[in-house]
């Protein structure tokens, strides 16, 4: 499921990347390991950073999945943080705070405590390539 899932999400990217495929992957594993529909974390992975490590956002967010390490990483910042276990738990927190509406979830994922308009779009950009992961489709 994994490398499906992957090979999908890789087919949207303009060049491939092995270390992005290798990030992708990664994401997949840690969101099946923690009970997270890996379908889920490689959608919002791939709309957040395009599976990149390096990410960072001016806002502060880092990694693939862009989570700040103020609020998701064991010792409060990036350094010594595995930046998609940190992601994945962030999801997980988010689900309990948010309630089961994966809409909801993202929603506030991009926006933190009020849903804009912009944080509508995200969610309903991320929840489209779900449901394309999710069906084995690769179509963006």
């Amino acid at each position: 499921m994994v490398v499906k899932l992957c090979a999908i999400a890789m087919s949207w990217m303009a060049v491939f990347s092995a270390d992005r495929e290798a990030v992708c992957h990664k994401v997949a594993q840690a969101a099946l390991r923690q009970g997270v529909e890996p379908a889920l974390a490689v959608a919002l992975s791939f709309t957040e950073s395009r599976f990149s490590m390096d990410a960072k956002s001016s806002a502060g967010a880092v990694g693939p999945l862009q989570i700040l390490p103020k609020y998701y990483c064991p010792n409060k910042t990036i350094k010594g943080c595995d930046l998609i276990e940190a992601g994945i738990g962030a999801i997980i927190r988010h689900q309990r705070r948010y309630g089961p509406r994966r809409f909801n979830v993202l929603c506030h994922w991009n926006s933190g405590n009020r849903c804009t308009a912009r944080s509508k779009y995200f969610a309903r950009k991320v929840l489209k390539r779900r449901r394309l992961l999710a069906k084995g489709q690769g179509d963006n």
